[in-house]
């Protein structure tokens, strides 16, 4: 009797561990977009870490928008089939959800969701490979870094939204807790700048491989450039970063190469500035190794609700 017992407890304690390992939300819905419902207001909604941390609302999403929030990667390390990669403009290869989950739900316990949410409705089957990217490594200058350490009061974000002042240079003064980027706010410039407020040199290191596809006017769609730290450096720093280049985070692609930006008529280029203003410098090294997801089977159509 006792045998059966412990049998008995030890299956219901697998079945529980293997209930928790594949999360799930409470409810979901998930269809195909209607192409020609036009795309309006977010395209992502809800979810943790937002103010509706119980409920996601995805319209005009693809494929490929999927993977990277449930994996965690850029568009880059995704190679799968062609409607996933390069999905038609038209959003006929987008899709709506909705979903519900409990409110203190993780970011980690969302993206096991969302996975095995895109198992279940696409078939969805993925693998992991290592390929080598273009790379730097960001260093110390030799003259010593410029950075300047934040101070504790700067963590906690004022809530205060609006039109933000400027400093000597004219570049916006952000509010405590807060970040952003983009276009030079000097008069018939085109350069882009970087202001920072509390962040790491591993937070930094992430932006990097975008600024230098900026500074050097490269395509909207082009791979970006894996950024090393090699600073040592393990404070939180605020900044601002002045550089020339092309505004490809919003736009879409520049009109073309002639579009660059002359650095000597707007700004230093990002390796520039990084030294000048930061006391940094960008290497540039073979390759960065990087996690690839491989997609191996995934189905155009979701199962229906």
């Amino acid at each position: 009797m006792q045998a059966k017992a412990i049998l008995a407890f030890a299956f219901l304690a697998a079945t529980v561990a293997f209930a928790q390992s594949k999360p799930t939300f409470d409810a979901a819905s998930v269809k195909p977009q209607d192409p020609s419902v036009p795309r309006t207001g977010a395209k992502w909604r809800g979810g943790p870490g937002t103010n509706d941390p119980g409920r996601i609302t995805y319209n005009h999403v693809e494929m490929r928008d999927l993977l990277m929030q449930a994996y965690g990667v850029g568009w880059d390390q995704i190679a799968g089939p062609k409607w996933v990669n390069d999905p038609s403009t038209d959003y006929s290869d987008s899709f709506a959800i909705t979903a519900t989950m409990p409110k203190d739900t993780t970011v980690e316990q969302f993206q096991l969701m969302l996975r095995n949410l895109l198992a279940e409705r696409f078939h969805l089957v993925v693998h992991h490979e290592t390929k080598g990217f273009p790379g730097y490594e960001l260093t110390v200058a030799p003259g010593g870094s410029k950075l300047k350490e934040s101070p504790e009061d700067n963590a906690v974000d004022t809530g205060r939204r609006g039109p933000m002042a400027n400093d000597a240079n004219g570049f916006p003064l952000r509010l405590p807790g807060s970040s952003g980027q983009g276009r030079s706010p000097r008069p018939g410039k085109r350069g882009m700048f970087l202001s920072s407020n509390r962040v790491s040199m591993a937070q930094f290191t992430q932006q990097l491989g975008m600024m230098i596809n900026q500074s050097n006017a490269a395509e909207f769609h082009a791979v970006v450039p894996r950024v090393v730290d090699k600073t040592g450096l393990t404070g939180v720093y605020e900044f601002t970063l002045g550089f020339a280049g092309i505004n490809i985070l919003r736009g879409g692609p520049p009109d073309g190469a002639a579009d660059a930006p002359d650095p000597g008529e707007t700004g230093p280029t990002l390796f520039t500035a990084l030294e000048k203003q930061l006391g940094l410098n960008l290497t540039k090294v073979k390759d960065v190794p990087v996690d690839m997801l491989v997609v191996d089977h995934v189905d155009k159509t979701p199962t229906e609700n």
